[in-house]
């Protein structure tokens, strides 16, 4: 439960400071810092933290792997820039996904003010990766953006844990 005060507070209070963006913009191709760039700022700033975590544990890959996973792991939620996301449809969501997945598929499939959320949490992986793919990146990394939140790989187990712990 701390963790997701803690989450809540990052999402409202978000910052990040020039040396950060920096950091994250050095890691990216120019097209794929141009969709870091396009990212909302609680975005942005989740997505530094998940390729910092990745940076520092030593998951002996080749370089190009983590290279792939670094530029995913910065990327991998630029889906939702689609889409304007509220607050209380972040909390929602975090929140709708500790009920019975019966219960969360009827109210996808419905046309609430319920309904979008639900509908954006679950194809942002899949515009992500379209994203990534119009902005020529490997389809490595278009397959560990789309394949987040089920991953299928090494590489897509790693940034699904990093994804997890922020």
């Amino acid at each position: 439960m701390f963790y997701r005060a803690h989450q809540f507070y990052r999402a409202i209070f978000s910052s990040i400071m020039p040396s950060d963006l920096r950091w994250a913009v050095n890691h990216l191709p120019p097209q794929a810092a141009e969709l870091f760039l396009k990212q909302s700022r609680p975005e942005q700033r989740h997505a530094i933290d998940v390729a910092r975590s990745i940076a520092k544990i030593n998951h002996h890959l080749p370089l190009s792997e983590f290279h792939n996973l670094m530029i995913a792991a910065l990327l991998h939620d630029c889906g939702k820039s689609m889409v304007s996301i509220r607050l209380w449809e972040r909390v929602y969501v975090v929140l709708i996904q500790k009920a019975p997945r019966s219960l969360c598929f009827c109210l996808e499939k419905g046309n609430s003010i319920f309904s979008l959320p639900l509908k954006i949490n679950t194809r942002h992986a899949l515009w992500g990766a379209h994203l990534a793919e119009r902005a020529g990146l490997n389809s490595e990394i278009c397959l560990l953006i789309r394949e987040h939140h089920n991953p299928s790989s090494k590489l897509g187990f790693i940034l699904e844990q990093a994804d997890n712990t922020h």
